[in-house]
């Protein structure tokens, strides 16, 4: 990758980490978990090549971004309110938003708060879905197995000594099981009694395809030193979140809107989400493709990134 540039600026009171490329038209790229900018490093160029300006942070508690102390930091409102700074900090009237799993939350929450702000949202792996009468941790009881994981990240400190233990072993695994290099998907992953979660998950026999040893190495150095409550927080909100939006319950997306999944995406088989991504504006579907679809197939996914990046108005 060429003419990456990395920047640091001050907004809500924490330090947030930032990689741009190219000029024009501003696009956000807003990553999961556990993931970084780096996430996004098959689409900065391309975007930049296109003639866009592509901005991709490092999610505050992750990379080199600030990782506050506090579960309720985290907060939706709290990472919307990073994007609009940054965007006030940099000049930034209005631009296209791209959300990548937890992403997506600040993605289309984004749009819903501030459409004057966002021309169009596209969501990667994770469909918008309108606010329901339970937060999605109510609908969980009593539906999903004993140790799914999002119920499992709930407790503090728990999830992260497990995933803590051996961090390039846990990227590892975590990858590899979501992804569709996995023969056994859609992989809902899920914490066996007595166990724990990495402990649970298939080990790759070789090399991932899409992710080197050194785009490995990248993650976890960035994952030793801030260790992984900042992401993990991120899950400790998800009632938080419904509570906040209140105010926008059953609402649509304000502006358009697509999508892009892998038929092979755990995500993608939760009860819904496939009608609530075929409901999405322009929605792609990549048969095969796991979770980490802008990695497993970036060039399947910049193409129909720039087709819908191309049908926004001005």
């Amino acid at each position: 990758m060429t003419d990456l540039r990395h920047h640091y600026v001050e907004v809500n009171r924490i330090r947030l980490h930032y990689v741009e490329a190219g000029e024009g038209p501003a696009v956000i790229l807003c990553h999961g978990f556990p993931e970084l900018w780096y996430s996004w490093r098959h689409q900065l160029p391309a975007l930049a090549q296109a003639g866009y300006r592509a901005i991709a942070l490092d999610m505050r508690g992750h990379g080199e971004s600030d990782a506050p102390a506090n579960i309720e930091d985290y907060d939706v409102c709290r990472t919307v309110g990073d994007v609009i700074g940054l965007m006030d900090e940099l000049g930034i009237g209005r631009a296209a938003f791209v959300g990548h799993d937890a992403g997506t939350s600040t993605a289309y929450t984004a749009a819903l708060m501030r459409p004057d702000r966002v021309r169009g949202v596209m969501g990667l792996s994770v469909p918008y879905i309108p606010r329901e009468p339970l937060s999605i941790l109510e609908s969980f009881d009593g539906a999903v197995p004993p140790g799914f994981y999002m119920v499992y990240f709930q407790e503090p400190g728990r999830a992260e000594q497990d995933l803590e233990r051996d961090v390039t072993e846990s990227l590892r695994r975590i990858v590899y099981a979501n992804s569709g290099e996995n023969p056994h998907t859609p992989f809902l992953m899920t914490v066996p009694e007595g166990g724990t979660l990495i402990d649970g998950l298939p080990a790759p026999e070789g090399a991932i395809g899409f992710l080197s040893d050194a785009d490995l190495d990248v993650y976890a150095t960035a994952y030793s030193r801030s260790g992984f409550r900042g992401g993990l927080n991120g899950y400790r909100v998800f009632h938080r979140n419904w509570e906040l939006t209140a105010p926008w319950h059953a609402a649509a997306l304000p502006v358009p809107c697509g999508y892009i999944g892998g038929t092979a995406d755990t995500v993608l088989h939760f009860p819904g989400f496939r009608a609530a991504a075929e409901a999405m504006g322009t929605a792609t579907f990549l048969d095969g493709a796991g979770h980490w679809i802008q990695a497993e197939r970036p060039d399947e996914v910049n193409t129909a990134l720039l087709s819908f990046l191309q049908s926004l108005p001005s």
